[in-house]
């Protein structure tokens, strides 16, 4: 499944960058996202959390970041599996940022996600692309009060001194991502949808 999603921050682009490799902040700013582990080289282990309905999944796997500074782009792939269902998820997203004012940035995404198991059953049509809105829309809102905060409370001194004497974050425990509302929602929509065209309105 192909995803394409849009959006603009009101921050300038180096700064949105700067933020975006920021792996840790990334990841808290993902409902249901945690990095667990640095393995070096860009490669970190990470889970994600995700109730759907009836069923809860807990992938737990690999990201890999490839980051282009020249055209201002990223890579991250990704594979994991939740032990419990069966499920197994593998992918990739690209995002590139374009500065379109001195203070504003679009981010444009690009996701290919594979789904495999229980949880494929909710990987056709509107569910996921569902969850794929809401999730975005917490990020921006998660992403865009963490770079104002980083933005008011650093000084280039304090930066300097962070990176200089860097001490990897400890690990959050992230909280599922509960979409089991929009899961049930979807479904009356649907059955009510079959019984109209069952009694042709």
């Amino acid at each position: 499944m192909k995803i394409t999603k849009q959006f603009s921050l009101a921050y300038p682009r180096d700064a949105v960058w700067k933020a975006m490799g920021d792996v840790y902040q990334v990841a808290e700013c993902l409902p249901g996202a945690s990095i667990v582990e640095d393995l070096g080289d860009n490669r970190y282990k990470g889970k994600f959390s995700v109730k759907v309905g009836p069923m809860a999944a807990a992938f737990a796997g690999e990201v890999g970041i490839e980051r282009k500074p020249e055209d201002w782009t990223a890579v991250v792939t990704g594979k994991g599996a939740d032990a419990r269902s069966g499920s197994r998820a593998n992918g990739s997203m690209t995002y590139a940022l374009t500065a379109r004012e001195a203070a504003q940035t679009d981010v444009d995404v690009v996701c290919e996600i594979n789904l495999a198991g229980a949880l494929a059953q909710f990987g056709k049509g509107a569910v996921i692309q569902e969850i794929a809105n809401r999730i975005t829309a917490e990020f921006v809102r998660n992403f865009e009060a963490k770079v104002a905060a980083s933005a008011t409370r650093e000084t280039p001194q304090l930066q300097i001194h962070r990176q200089e004497n860097e001490v990897q974050p400890a690990p959050r425990a992230a909280e599922s991502l509960d979409v089991g509302n929009l899961f049930w929602t979807m479904l009356k929509e649907r059955i009510a949808a079959f019984f109209r065209r069952l009694s042709g309105n």
